[in-house]
């Protein structure tokens, strides 16, 4: 509990500043206290601007990373990017009922019935096919049922029974191979001069198959002349937009002239648009006419318009006032002309709190509107008013906190909910719901082992070890109040603030001793035994007896071992406690049992090896008496 306190008293730290409450995922399971925290950071001390002056010159400086502004705008060039897609071609389309066959097309022939042929032909470039039988025939700018009639009425002269509807014989024409036509592409193309296009080609597939328009031609006025004549002027943002191809209806013929002409003029939007770019724009055209191109606005954009605007050369007084920057409102779009340079942008409305927020027991906590509304209206709306089981469990006093400009701390009001209909919220009030503590009690504890009626057992204030065990039955036989192991639950916070829960030993515990919520109470069962474990000679169980001594028990053990810390032994009770033994106290302290002795030893301890010591010995009277000599020897010289 203390470290969700404590969670809680960061999160909230800095006047309500860093961390919204409505970030909190779960609102419902605030316990009073972090309410209470929560309500306590409200009214905080800001920092101070000399403090935060203090905090900026201590603070280290960090990498600095230059980055270019400038953006890759490539793609924000409406239209343009339709025509970077590789060529699907039409091997799969069926033929054009009007397609007029001509110079370079391959059809078949098939006659099947009392005659069967099937041949190809190829048109020559006067129009005609040969068949050896008939000769030439011209087939050009005929379709292919045009085409197949000429053709069923001349093979009829040697095939009789083409023409016999009793014994007949039939004919087919279909077109196999298309001639490709030339179309020549000026102005600002990407790959200017002519093209072979596919036949079945519109001028949408035709400058595809050109390599599209490059990012100074006009996408909304491409002249297709045929004859030196203008034959259509084509935009093609009906297209783009709403899906209406102007050229579908106009088929390309050989030798035709696609014209692509500079943009005259284009304008730039952006903001809260939902398709922001550069647009081209006709002469007519004015800012509705521009946002409906860049499909409007989005649904958070402001009724004021900003635009910069650059004067044409020929109309400015002076190049250091040919930039100029003016406001619209959204309702005068229709009538506002634009410019070759403009650029407008959409701004964005700003964040207007219309909220109150409630907090703590209630269904569900978080934001409700403020305007129009009473305490009772929210609280019936957080839910858990109305449920007579979860009622039992709020506190009928409601604590609202609200923002007061005359002061720094907030101000607190407390409501009972019977009166709630009357209290009129504000803007950003918070409203604190608090738990009825008496009514949560699902405590519980668990009485285990040699008892007549182990099990769990509800939790009251204030119930001892003693009581605990009376409640369950008592002891066994097979047990004593010496063989009680109690063990609670104990939190603690990990490296990372993390809440760890543990179920640790007691230690000493007296019959007396409360326990608390989630205890466990173990009754083991008595031994005959003692254990003595450690630096003695033979480690292990022994036999109790009454009266049974640390010192006897250790003899009985084999006795200490070299290096034994005699002064440190300890005997560890069923029950976790801990008594120390000194020399004079183990002859005289009995013990109880299941009791363990425990005798430590002394670390990096090795065995007197005298060899080892008396060839050390040697060597250091060795080297004293060479010293000395050498000593000796100096003086004498």
């Amino acid at each position: 509990m203390k470290n969700k306190i404590f969670l809680f008293i960061f999160l909230f730290n800095g006047l309500y500043a860093q961390i919204s409450l409505d970030k909190i995922e779960d609102l419902s399971n605030l316990s009073n206290n972090e309410l209470n925290e929560i309500r306590k950071s409200l009214s905080k001390k800001p920092i101070s601007d000399s403090d935060k002056l203090e905090i900026e010159k201590n603070k280290p400086l960090s990498t600095v990373k230059i980055s270019s502004s400038k953006k890759n705008t490539e793609n924000n060039y409406f239209g343009y990017n339709y025509f970077n897609r590789d060529i699907v071609f039409f091997d799969n389309i069926s033929t054009p009922m009007d397609y007029k066959l001509g110079p370079g097309d391959e059809i078949t022939l098939s006659i099947w019935g009392e005659t069967n042929l099937r041949e190809k032909f190829i048109i020559n470039k006067d129009g005609s096919i040969f068949y050896d039988k008939i000769g030439f025939v011209n087939i050009s700018n005929k379709n292919l049922d045009q085409a197949e009639s000429l053709l069923l009425e001349e093979f009829s002269k040697i095939y009789s029974t083409l023409s016999n509807k009793n014994n007949s014989t039939y004919l087919k024409v279909e077109l196999n191979n298309l001639k490709s036509i030339n179309i020549f592409f000026t102005g600002q193309i990407n790959n200017p001069g002519v093209h072979l296009i596919h036949p079945f080609s519109d001028i949408l597939l035709a400058i595809t198959q050109a390599g599209g328009i490059n990012k100074s031609g006009s996408l909304r006025e491409i002249s297709v002349i045929r004859d030196n004549k203008i034959l259509t002027v084509i935009d093609l943002y009906s297209f783009f937009n709403a899906g209406v191809n102007p050229s579908f209806n106009l088929k390309l013929i050989d030798g035709d002239v696609i014209h692509i002409p500079p943009v005259k003029t284009r304008v730039k939007i952006g903001g809260e648009i939902l398709r922001p770019g550069f647009y081209e724009v006709l002469k007519d055209e004015t800012l509705s006419d521009l946002i409906s191109h860049s499909l409007g606005l989005t649904s958070t954009a402001s009724s004021i318009i900003t635009a910069d605007r650059i004067a044409p050369v020929g109309e400015r007084e002076s190049n250091d006032f040919a930039k100029s920057s003016i406001k619209f409102n959204y309702s005068d779009s229709p009538k506002i002309q634009l410019k070759n340079g403009d650029e407008f942008f959409i701004n964005k409305i700003g964040e207007v709190n219309t909220k109150v927020q409630v907090l703590g027991r209630v269904k569900n906590p978080g934001l409700y509107p403020a305007f129009n509304t009473n305490l009772k209206d929210i609280l019936d709306i957080a839910g858990g008013f109305d449920d007579p089981y979860f009622r039992k469990t709020i506190r009928d006093e409601i604590i609202i906190s609200r923002k007061d400009e005359n002061q720094f701390y907030n101000l607190e009001f407390k409501v009972l909910y019977e009166n709630a209909a009357d209290f009129k919220l504000e803007i950003d009030d918070k409203i604190f719901v608090y738990e009825n503590k008496n009514f949560k009690n699902d405590f519980t504890y668990r009485v285990e082992g040699e008892v007549l009626k182990p099990g769990t057992f509800i939790y009251e204030k204030d119930i001892t070890v003693a009581k605990a065990i009376e409640l369950a039955g008592g002891l066994s036989q097979m047990s004593s109040f010496n063989n009680i192991v109690l063990s609670e639950e104990f939190t603690s916070v990990d490296e990372n603030g993390d809440s760890i829960n543990r179920l640790l030993p007691v230690g000493n515990v007296k019959p007396e001793f409360k326990i608390s919520p989630n205890s466990v109470i173990k009754a083991s069962p008595s031994e005959n035994t003692v254990s003595v474990v450690g630096n003695i000679y033979n480690p292990g169980l022994i036999s109790y007896k009454d009266r049974l001594t640390v010192s006897k028990a250790i003899t009985l053990a084999g006795g200490y071992k070299p290096f034994s810390i005699k002064k440190r032994v300890y005997v560890k009770r069923v029950n976790g406690e801990i008594k120390k033994v000194s020399l004079m106290k183990g002859r005289f302290l009995y013990l109880q049992a299941g009791d363990e002795i425990i005798v430590p030893e002394k670390p990096n301890q090795e065995p007197f090896d005298v060899t080892r010591f008396i060839s050390d010995l040697s060597v250091t009277i060795a080297n004293i008496a060479a010293i000395l000599l050498v000593i000796e020897n100096t003086s004498n010289n």
